[in-house]
């Protein structure tokens, strides 16, 4: 896995990356959504590509972005970190015989991503995202934002431009955002991974806060109660 000729264009970055999933989606052919307007900030796709796997356990698309980090060269004056030292993942619940990942989620996904090469402000484990409406466009939805935290399976790599870390992004409702507003980044963390196996967003859930089965899973979070 580690022949890059397949690459018509020297991108060491964007091989490494395909790298780290291939591991976890063997053989997968991934769904891949080029930009006709890559870095163009002016324009609603400027991350050069979006990948997405399929993954089974639990059923979801796997999102990938390409364009936080360094894909071809490198260009910062950062040796040790790629970039933005992170490129997004979105792991959102499928439906066993739905054929195409949602568009909504791709743009979602290139907007953030615009935020980000515009602003040059990153993001990092334990942020909180209040998108002020849906997480995806047009969907009838109570989540509103999100907490990032680091990708379960893929964690953090190691490339030839420096360190790279898939930051997963988890949807969450805006009463489940105002709780973890300034909890230390360990907390939200666990929460994320005791709440949704490996972080799958649910688009249809309400928030956790009205089940009360649940609630005491992000509460005990929220406050660290025996967490230590």
């Amino acid at each position: 896995m580690n022949d890059d000729r397949e690459y018509v264009v020297h991108a060491p970055g964007w091989a490494a990356i395909d790298r780290a999933f291939a591991r976890h989606y063997p053989r997968q052919i991934p769904h891949q959504f080029s930009s006709r307007t890559p870095y163009e900030l002016d324009s609603p796709n400027p991350l050069p590509a979006i990948s997405v796997y399929e993954a089974n356990h639990p059923c979801a698309w796997h999102f990938v972005s390409h364009g936080l980090s360094e894909l071809f060269e490198k260009t910062s004056n950062i040796a040790d970190t790629s970039g933005f030292g992170f490129e997004l993942t979105f792991r959102l619940r499928r439906e066993p015989d739905q054929a195409m990942p949602p568009e909504e989620a791709l743009r979602m996904l290139q907007a953030l991503g615009r935020y980000v090469l515009e602003s040059r402000t990153g993001f990092d484990t334990g942020h909180v995202l209040d998108l002020g409406g849906p997480i995806l466009q047009g969907c009838d939805t109570a989540l509103t934002g999100f907490l990032c935290v680091p990708d379960p399976q893929l964690g953090q790599i190691d490339t030839v431009h420096g360190a790279l870390l898939f930051l997963l992004l988890f949807g969450v409702t805006s009463d489940e955002l105002e709780a973890f507003q300034g909890v230390p980044m360990e907390r939200i963390v666990g929460f994320v991974h005791e709440a949704s196996e490996l972080g799958t967003t649910d688009t249809t859930r309400r928030s956790i806060f009205a089940d009360p089965k649940r609630a005491p899973i992000a509460r005990r979070w929220q406050l660290g109660i025996g967490l230590g």
